[in-house]
């Protein structure tokens, strides 16, 4: 008996889980995505944001940053999101350099930030990747851990059950 209150208080977990995993997802606003994530001096890198929803539609968004000259973004994809690029700097050295991105020129309040890692020039070895990231939605993850729970939960079920026959 205790079995089955196990089960089913898992697959009641694991569905509230999906359920407000999208609300999660949707709180998360104002990521700054710079690709590649490390760039050489010279190197084009492209500038993405979310969640510059804003009352003017009308609104100039920027991208600022030490290791770049500061480039305009333009509405792309989905309500609130901004996309352009820019050259990193000749002379830019090695490093972590911040990137902040501002909604509204006009309002530069909503802004958000990132962050671009420069590097030199490497000699020698593989090219493995474009040193991006990449980040799971929440939903995902979410998602995937109420069906392992889940599969924990009937799994422990049917032996339970199989169990009991042979007794």
């Amino acid at each position: 008996m205790r079995v089955r209150r196990l089960a089913a208080v898992t697959a009641i977990s694991g569905a509230a889980l999906i359920v407000t995993a999208p609300l999660a997802s949707a709180v998360e606003a104002g990521a700054v995505v710079v690709t590649p994530g490390s760039a050489a001096p010279g190197q084009t890198v492209k500038i993405g944001a979310s969640g510059c929803a804003t009352a003017n539609p009308n609104a100039i968004a920027r991208a600022y940053s030490n290791a770049f000259p500061t480039a305009s973004l333009s509405a792309v994809g989905q309500a609130g999101e901004v996309a352009g690029s820019s050259t990193v700097f000749s002379g830019a050295k090695a490093g972590t350099y911040t990137v902040t991105v501002v909604c509204d020129v006009n309002n530069p309040s909503q802004k958000a930030t990132g962050s671009l890692t420069v590097v030199t020039s490497a000699t020698g070895g593989a090219k493995t990747g474009d040193g991006a990231t990449q980040s799971f939605p929440t939903s995902s993850v979410a998602g995937g851990a109420a069906l392992a729970v889940g599969s924990l939960g009937l799994g422990a079920y049917a032996l339970r059950r199989r169990a009991g026959g042979r007794a």
